[in-house]
């Protein structure tokens, strides 16, 4: 059976095809995620490998935030430390995130999305995280050190000034030493400018404190016994690990980054298989019904039923492997293709081979062959089906199974996504929301089921504009001719459809809400003053804006992570005057006299998710340890505010960070003028109202566009099962066209039938997923309301848009099919059997 199958593919080759791009594409997208961050991740645990410190002290921070003020230890720490039997030299370290270097023409330096830390030069080159390369240690705020790849990129040598921008202020200094990007712990592979220890604190911190501490053991030392000697003179504030547990606890880390990316990439080529097995039921469904008298005749001749079910699952399975070869073989040039472009763009990774893992190969097989063979697996039962007798007839039907069982089994679906839609839209907020998402994807599921009843119904009232000329309604019977053919031809765009008409709505009213609630919470500011990477920014800003003239008033808005049990939440700190004008806000209970108590207000949602209300007192953690506060207030929601906010001097003595997140402006002075006082600080931006609402736009419009490139391929799959139906369709009926032909159709009415069937089946994919995607998006801002989705738009010109594209896409889907039907030799279809 396995060689008859494999006959019929070389026979049939071309109608395959198809199905083979179907499986081809989503394989490659399997693939090509799978082996670039297998070897994203190789490349970079290679840095974990050059650490050399035997030891390595860090502080255990409460809130584990990776922004703001990091946790520190003291310099009594330190010498704690080298007190400690067997230490041989206890080297304090200081690395913080977010440093950025100016290029020569004073624009920031391109990182490539990676982040660029500041250091401290390391006192014992024995413990230190990264080497001297080129020159001498830098000594004084005068002086600093870059790591190569950025000196490089940026075309710096010894002796040049450069300029960078620290948390505290910028400093030009002189490159007195090129050294290795860091070898070890989160900063491994990234950008390194390093200064001596005392200007590192000052320019990094602002303050004493250290990072880490990495330890040098005596020869013969055992790394146990004094790992857990310096944990018991140092106490529960410290973690000790060995060189070993720094580079397993890093290369987790990214384990973990790798997987979650992973795992999105690999959902989305799940849905494009998904859509691509609607193309592949198709085509075995067509093919098994034009083969049915040579299935018989297998019967006749003493093939069981088994028997013709396994030859037509062999051709499934020879598929199934073929598209995922060749999936996997384009899936892994993608990733060498990336990987070569992170080698040209000269990033601070090392160079790994491209990781083919056996896990990896066996995916893309199993994914491929097993969706492959399930899809084509009821067209082959059908087969299977076909008595002997059969193949003594000309015309050989295959059983058609009723629809009663679908339309149940659909149905059935249909009433739970409508009950799961009414406890969703009562459940309210993230739950709610969930909930209609999981209705969303069962009205699918059911309406894929119950389609074939309302297919030919609805083709004939999608077709009725286009009149009733012979083409227009030979090519409208055609579509009705085989309800489940056409209705599984339309599921693939319908779901294509619904997703992209959803987000459109979802992503229109995000950017409305957005531009209403910054709008209702910026009050009397006429400028607004913040950093695009980094996010935060040195306080000097806030000094030298306030000496421009016409600025009448400067408020300062700071940010910091901490936790509340075990909910990690922002903290943001005000300074006086802030909510009085500059933040417009909306007092529900309390007061917000509070604030200069010492007590904390809050914005309702999150006091809802902490459980707490006005008067109550909980305990808030941050870097500096555990503090009680208590609910002075209980705010309307503000997008400005969502968060524990103090009042600057509380703020800072619960160790916030000292950078700054957000300054407003009063009065009358230009933009342009702010600009050019701050020309040390190119990232810095000077908005108006408009042009921050604009601003707080973009990640909206950034992620959309990443989930419609990505949602293409699923659209392009279906596209492919429309010229695939189409196309078989034409093989089908090839002496139906020869008849067509010879009693008087000509070949711009043969293409205008066919135009006709492929516009039938994409409108109703069309209509059907943009009505689907519009009505579960509505609701799903109607329950988001007070969580910031406070405006329902629905892009009214772009989903009219989407519903001309899919007319046009049925036209061009039938391109190709047409010329082809065109092509044909009157006489020979005429006599084909």
């Amino acid at each position: 059976m396995f060689r008859l199958g494999l006959r019929s593919v070389l026979a049939h080759r071309l109608r395959f095809v198809l199905c083979t791009v179907a499986v081809l594409l989503g394989i490659a997208f399997v693939g090509g995620a799978m082996v670039f961050t297998d070897t994203l991740s190789a490349a970079l645990k290679k840095n974990f490998s050059g650490g050399t410190a035997d030891l390595t002290v860090t502080p255990v921070d409460p809130v584990g935030a990776d922004t703001g003020r990091p946790a520190t230890l003291t310099s009594d720490t330190v010498e704690r430390v080298a007190a400690v039997p067997g230490v041989a030299a206890a080297n304090p370290e200081l690395l913080v995130r977010d440093v950025q270097v100016l290029a020569a023409d004073g624009k920031p330096a391109e990182t490539y999305g990676l982040p660029t830390y500041g250091g401290a030069w390391p006192r014992d080159a024995r413990t230190a995280p990264f080497r001297l390369l080129d020159g001498r240690p830098p000594w004084g705020g005068a002086q600093l050190a870059l790591d190569q790849a950025t000196a490089s990129r940026e075309g710096y040598v010894v002796g040049d000034q450069v300029r960078v921008v620290t948390a505290t202020q910028a400093v030009t200094a002189e490159l007195t030493a090129i050294t290795s990007p860091p070898l070890s712990g989160p900063a491994a592979g990234s950008g390194l400018v390093t200064f001596d220890p005392a200007t590192a604190q000052l320019l990094l911190l602002g303050e004493p404190g250290w990072t880490s501490i990495g330890v040098a053991l005596t020869a013969g030392s055992d790394p146990g016994t004094v790992r857990q000697a310096i944990a018991t003179a140092i106490g529960d504030g410290v973690d000790v690990r060995t060189a070993e547990q720094v580079k397993s606890d890093g290369e987790n880390a990214l384990d973990d980054a790798f997987a979650g990316y992973s795992t999105v990439l690999v959902l989305f080529a799940g849905l494009a298989l998904f859509v691509g097995a609607f193309l592949i039921v198709n085509t075995f469904a067509m093919l098994v019904a034009q083969r049915s008298r040579e299935l018989a005749m297998l019967r006749a001749i003493g093939a069981s039923r088994g028997q013709v079910t396994a030859s037509v699952l062999a051709e499934a399975l020879l598929i199934g492997a073929i598209g995922s070869t060749l999936g996997l073989l384009l899936g892994i040039g993608v990733a060498a293709g990336i990987r070569f472009l992170y080698r040209w763009l000269d990033l601070s990774i090392p160079d790994a081979a491209l990781q083919v893992r056996p896990a990896t190969v066996v995916a893309c097989y199993l994914i491929g062959i097993g969706v492959t063979v399930a899809a084509a697996y009821p067209a082959a039962r059908r087969a299977g089906k076909l008595p002997p007798m059969a193949a003594l007839r000309d015309d050989v039907a295959l059983p058609e199974r009723s629809l009663l069982v679908r339309l149940l089994i659909g149905g059935f679906m249909l009433l739970m996504a409508v009950v799961l839609y009414l406890i969703g839209l009562q459940a309210q907020g993230l739950p709610g929301a969930l909930l209609l998402a999981f209705a969303a994807a069962i009205t699918l599921l059911g309406i894929v089921m119950t389609s074939p009843l309302i297919s030919r119904y609805a083709v004939r009232a999608l077709l009725w504009p286009f009149g009733r000329k012979a083409p227009v309604t030979l090519g409208r019977r055609n579509a009705e001719r085989n309800p489940r053919r056409t209705s599984a031809t339309a599921s693939a765009l319908m779901i294509s459809v619904a997703l992209i008409s959803g987000l459109l709505v979802i992503a229109a009213s995000a950017k409305a809400s957005i531009e209403r609630n910054i709008t209702d919470a910026i009050g009397t500011s006429e400028l607004v003053i913040s950093s695009e990477d980094p996010a935060t920014f040195s306080p000097a800003i806030a000094d030298r804006v306030a000496k421009v003239a016409g600025v009448e008033s400067v408020h300062r808005v700071r940010q910091q992570q901490g936790k509340v049990g075990d909910t990690t939440v922002q903290i943001s700190g005000v300074s006086d005057g802030t909510l009085d004008g500059p933040i417009t806000t909306k007092l529900e209970s309390g007061s917000l006299d509070g604030l200069r108590q010492g007590q904390a207000v809050l914005p309702r949602t999150l006091a809802k998710t902490l459980d707490l209300t006005t008067g109550e007192t909980f305990e808030l953690t941050t870097t500096t340890g555990k503090h009680q506060l208590t609910v002075a207030g209980i705010l309307a929601p503000n997008r400005q505010l969502n968060a524990i906010v103090l009042a600057l001097p509380t703020y800072d003595a619960l160790g916030g960070a000292p950078t700054d997140a957000v300054l407003y402006v009063d009065g009358a002075a230009p933009a342009e003028a702010i600009l050019a006082e701050l020309k040390d600080y190119p990232t810095i931006q000077v908005r108006d109202q408009q042009a921050y609402v604009a601003t707080a736009r973009g990640p909206v419009n950034v992620a959309l566009g990443v989930i419609g490139m990505l949602l293409a391929l699923a659209i392009l799959i279906a596209i492919l099962g429309i010229v695939n139906t189409l196309a078989l369709g034409v093989v089908e009926r090839t002496r139906e066209i020869g008849l067509l032909r010879a009693i008087g159709m000509d070949r711009p009415q043969l293409s205008r039938m066919l135009q006709v069937e492929s516009i039938a089946i994409s409108l109703l994919g069309a209509l059907l997923g943009l009505t689907i995607g519009v009505v579960f998006a509505a609701s799903v801002q109607r329950v988001m309301v007070g969580n910031g989705l406070s405006v329902l738009d629905v892009p009214v010109l772009q989903l009219l848009v989407a519903v001309l594209l899919a007319g046009v896409v049925g036209v061009l889907a039938a391109v190709w099919p047409s010329r082809r039907a065109a092509r044909l030799d009157v006489l020979r279809a005429i006599a084909t059997e």
